[in-house]
């Protein structure tokens, strides 16, 4: 069976969880508030930071050079939305401790496998392409969030989506990865998938006790 296909198998129940619980959930169904949505993306921001930068910082590694894609970077156009929504109070925002957490592996796993640092690539850039065609019409909708302020969603660069992901899959092919490798692969692709989790639920818990 083709890796990634195996790989998506592994993972299916973790991808849905990950897109049907906690605040993410609320969001999409019109429950969450302009400040909770500020929150989120204030935590995307700081994760989306660590993966472009482990990236970078290993681009002369093998397996992480057909993986440089700053067209899927997004954490410039995050920050220029939270300046716009959240301006001064920016400075005073704190992570979730879920957040942090997940920074901390992001960084352990840049100096110790590289490699794995497409995993967080993969979940996270892919999954907002997708997002990125519902989220700004809920936005406004729900939370009267400026179109000036969805920078995150724009992806001028990235043309036919369906044609562009399938591409980004093909890259997988190239990354020929020991069994050893491809065992440690496949485990932390469902690390990545529980750290959006669990971010999703402790952001929920906080902002919506007993809701």
């Amino acid at each position: 069976m083709n890796f990634m296909v195996a790989i998506r198998n592994n993972t299916k129940a973790l991808h849905l969880a990950s897109e049907n619980s906690g605040f993410i959930k609320r969001l999409i169904e019109g429950r969450a508030s302009k400040e909770a949505y500020i929150e989120y993306i204030f935590n995307l921001h700081a994760m989306y930071k660590a993966i472009e930068d482990s990236l970078d910082n290993n681009s002369e590694h093998e397996s992480i050079k057909n993986f440089l894609t700053p067209e899927l970077y997004r954490s410039d156009y995050i920050k220029k939305d939270l300046e716009i929504l959240a301006g001064d109070r920016l400075s005073e925002m704190k992570l979730l401790p879920s957040t942090e957490a997940c920074l901390a592996r992001i960084y352990e796993v840049s100096k110790e496998h590289p490699e794995l640092i497409v995993t967080y690539a993969y979940v996270r850039f892919i999954a907002d392409l997708f997002g990125g065609r519902t989220f700004p019409e809920k936005l406004t909708k729900y939370y009267d969030v400026p179109t000036h302020a969805l920078n995150y969603y724009i992806q001028p660069d990235i043309g036919n989506t369906r044609d562009y992901v399938m591409a980004y899959h093909k890259k997988f092919d190239k990354l020929n990865l020991s069994e050893y490798m491809q065992n440690l692969f496949t485990i932390e692709i469902s690390n990545v998938y529980i750290y959006n989790i669990a971010i999703s639920n402790e952001l929920d818990a906080k902002l919506y006790p007993g809701k």
